[in-house]
């Protein structure tokens, strides 16, 4: 799947990537596509430091950290991630086959996951739907609490993330570069 997205943009990057320019629009996407890829990743490792952390065995529920503000925490992360790119490097239009493939995915993906959960935990899982958005964290709690208690990471956390972000860092960095020679 990767690859053949690589392929297109290689492909079709004249309809795909926006002219070199300088202006301040380019700059902003530039600022906020590099803000959702890092918080995209900083939510990706708390997720899966948090869930390891709490859940070694896969019997426990977690519901601590970011799972306390949302029920799909990494997959918010990898939206995050995937906009980020997009902003920093796309035309806007791109964000729209993005995400209806992104949803394509995922919305089968959490379905699925939540029946099995639901079948696993019960109640417990059912009350926590019932308090936990299963998306977008709702921003009243985001205000309202320090995000230090949501968001957590730790060194050994960031080892599983780091050859993504690396890959996703010097890919981005590349192409950046390739549209302005």
């Amino acid at each position: 799947m990767i690859l053949s997205g690589l392929g297109c943009v290689i492909f079709f990057y004249r309809y795909l990537i926006p002219p070199a320019q300088e202006n301040s629009l380019r700059k902003f996407l530039d600022i906020i596509g590099i803000i959702l890829v890092l918080a995209g990743y900083l939510l990706r490792i708390s997720s899966r430091g948090v869930k390891a952390e709490l859940n070694p065995d896969g019997k426990q529920l977690v519901q601590k950290g970011p799972y306390a503000l949302t029920r799909n925490p990494m997959y918010l992360g990898t939206l995050f991630i995937g906009m980020g790119f997009i902003a920093f490097l796309f035309r806007w239009w791109v964000s729209v086959i993005f995400l209806v493939i992104y949803l394509a995915i995922y919305i089968p993906q959490i379905k699925r996951e939540e029946e099995k959960l639901s079948g696993f935990f019960g109640d417990v899982f059912r009350e926590y739907c019932k308090k936990t958005p299963g998306f977008f964290p709702s921003l009243i709690k985001l205000v309202s609490t320090n995000p230090g208690a949501y968001l957590q990471i730790k060194q050994a956390w960031v080892k599983k993330e780091s050859p993504s972000f690396i890959a996703t860092a010097v890919l981005m960095a590349g192409i950046k570069i390739l549209i302005n020679l």
